[in-house]
């Protein structure tokens, strides 16, 4: 299938990110709020010290408030309806398609990032603004760098890891898997760094931590930012995060071929 095709994909699912409105602004309502409780809260916190653990209030801070940015760009993701579609047994009207379901999610989460990440830079230029924060902003062309390209390895691994559990549904075709999804995204959100930096956790904990993909979603570009990291860590944390991606895209590409063997089209 021409690359075109997958490109009119991404501008269909755009177009149809405005149809339903109230959602999505309630769906960007939700992030500013949380954003806005972790700041607030990390903020009382910090108000007495300029040091908590080795994040001076600065550092811990501007994690907060760009973690946000890299959730709209990372946890965003469209492949969460292919749950419904397997569920309702609309997929049927995908594989009589002459296109790939995998690269027809990919084409439509990234119309989805681009969406999030739009507004998601006016939220916090607006927040930046009003609150006037303590906040790093980091210039170093190569650390920048760096964390863009981390930032580009965690969507791609936050998407195939969100498809694996779309996939999961071709044997739990009784329910759409939002409760199961909501469930995994708390986990997700938490083990990724999203409500504190990792390394804040007791040692035995942080390293255990380390060692899973989520840790490579969120904390791991926020270390990149903030320039935490040694020339062995970037190494690491680099190999980690396509090692993961080679792991989940295996395991996606199984549940995949397995599932259908074991899909009967429920509810169609």
């Amino acid at each position: 299938m021409p690359l075109s095709k997958y490109i009119s994909i991404a501008q269909i699912s755009w177009q149809n990110g405005f149809v339903y409105r109230l959602n999505f602004v309630m769906w960007r309502v939700r992030m500013v709020i949380q954003t806005l409780t972790l700041y607030f809260l990390w903020a009382a916190v910090t108000s007495n010290t300029n040091q908590i653990y080795s994040y001076s209030q600065k550092q811990l801070l501007t994690y907060i408030l760009l973690s946000s940015f890299v959730v709209a760009i990372v946890f965003s993701s469209r492949s969460i309806d292919a749950q419904g579609e397997i569920a309702s047994g609309n997929l049927n009207n995908h594989l009589i398609k002459p296109f790939n379901y995998f690269f027809y999610w990919l084409a439509r989460d990234f119309s989805d990032k681009t969406l999030n990440i739009f507004f998601s830079i006016i939220e916090i230029a607006a927040i930046i603004f009003l609150l006037k924060p303590p906040f790093l902003l980091q210039t170093h062309p190569l650390l920048l760098a760096q964390f863009t390209l981390s930032v580009v390895l965690a969507a791609a691994l936050y998407f195939v890891f969100s498809f694996i559990i779309s996939m999961t549904t071709f044997w739990y075709y009784q329910h759409n898997g939002w409760a199961q999804r909501f469930l995994i995204f708390t986990l997700v959100n938490t083990l990724g760094g999203g409500l504190f930096p990792l390394d804040m956790l007791p040692p035995l904990f942080a390293r255990i931590t380390l060692a899973l993909p989520t840790a490579y979603f969120l904390f791991f570009p926020m270390q990149l930012y903030l320039g935490r990291l040694s020339l062995q860590e970037i190494l690491i944390g680099y190999s980690m995060q396509l090692f993961w991606i080679g792991v989940c895209l295996a395991l996606a590409r199984f549940l995949w071929h397995q599932g259908l063997k074991v899909y009967g089209a429920y509810g169609r």
